[in-house]
């Protein structure tokens, strides 16, 4: 039964829940989509681990109340669409899409092509595909994980330990990211490669996942959107009625109750290219969250 107190909005993204991951965060997904009433939802990938399959699957009841909770949304009218991931890449089976598309419960593709309520377009996709990592031998691909799993245990008992912030940019896992160059240029390389390919594609931006660095941002004529992750920073997206594109950041439960999501970023509003023009969002005077983010409205030349 969905509440009434629901904020409704255009459409959700939320990608790498990793649910079934011993360090994913549940809560905080049932949080996150109680709280919002969207026309449409994305699940950009890794929406299940895959790659903890029998080895280490911590299914919790959480996970199963998420999956509920998302079916609740399809079955009040919410349009759900399924990307899939490198974690979860068994959902890119072609008989597995066909299936899952006539089932009723939800759209799945390796990409799609959402359109914002002010025209711009969209790519829409998990990424996996622009990583050279995930082109690597099965064996690296493994060393990795793992050692991003050992990364994330240290964080949660350093977290203990200190009673400091267990997620987003105040985490153990955040500032060891930030003094390894290589993986600095890894990510720079991911994102040039996927604007690259929206570019040529004729998009005005890109809403992706997989890097677990959420960003809302204008990267060279395109806007660029990353929606982070629930294992490091609980992190969403937003597309508010206008058009409008916010990064919000989900609190622990405990924390998160009695207050509203707090914005994490935001799309910058002062562009000197000709063909942006940005707008604010405002209501009244209202102070909520939902009305004081900023967005970028742009046409291209050629647009109509």
């Amino acid at each position: 039964m969905l509440s009434n107190n629901r904020t409704p909005v255009r459409t959700l993204f939320l990608s790498d829940l990793h649910l079934g991951f011993r360090h994913s965060r549940p809560e905080q997904i049932l949080d996150c989509l109680q709280r919002y009433q969207p026309e449409q939802l994305y699940l950009l990938g890794d929406f299940i681990d895959g790659w903890c399959l029998g080895r280490s699957w911590h299914w919790s009841d959480a996970c199963s109340r998420v999956v509920t909770s998302i079916a609740d949304l399809a079955a009040s009218g919410t349009r759900v669409r399924l990307v899939a991931g490198n974690h979860d890449d068994f959902l890119r089976s072609p008989l597995l899409q066909m299936l899952m598309q006539r089932s009723g419960f939800c759209e799945l593709a390796d990409e799609f092509l959402h359109q914002l309520a002010d025209g711009r377009r969209f790519l829409v996709l998990h990424g996996d595909q622009f990583d050279p990592w995930e082109k690597t031998t099965r064996l690296t691909s493994a060393a990795i994980g793992l050692l991003y799993d050992l990364l994330l245990r240290a964080n949660s008992t350093w977290g203990k330990l200190t009673r400091c912030v267990l997620q987003g940019d105040a985490s153990l896992v955040c500032r060891v990211k930030r003094r390894l160059r290589t993986l600095g240029s890894h990510l720079t390389h991911f994102r040039t490669q996927v604007a690259r390919h929206a570019r040529c594609r004729g998009f005005h931006g890109v809403i992706c996942g997989h890097i677990h660095q959420p960003e809302l941002l204008q990267l060279e004529g395109l806007v660029w959107c990353n929606t982070g992750d629930w294992i490091e920073n609980c992190t969403a997206v937003i597309e508010h009625r206008c058009g409008a594109l916010e990064l919000v950041h989900i609190d622990s439960p405990q924390n998160s109750v009695q207050q509203p999501p707090r914005i994490a970023m935001k799309i910058p509003a002062e562009f000197s290219d000709q063909h942006h023009v940005a707008r604010e969002l405002s209501n009244g005077g209202e102070k909520s969250t939902r009305n004081s983010a900023r967005f970028v409205h742009f046409r291209t030349a050629n647009e109509l």
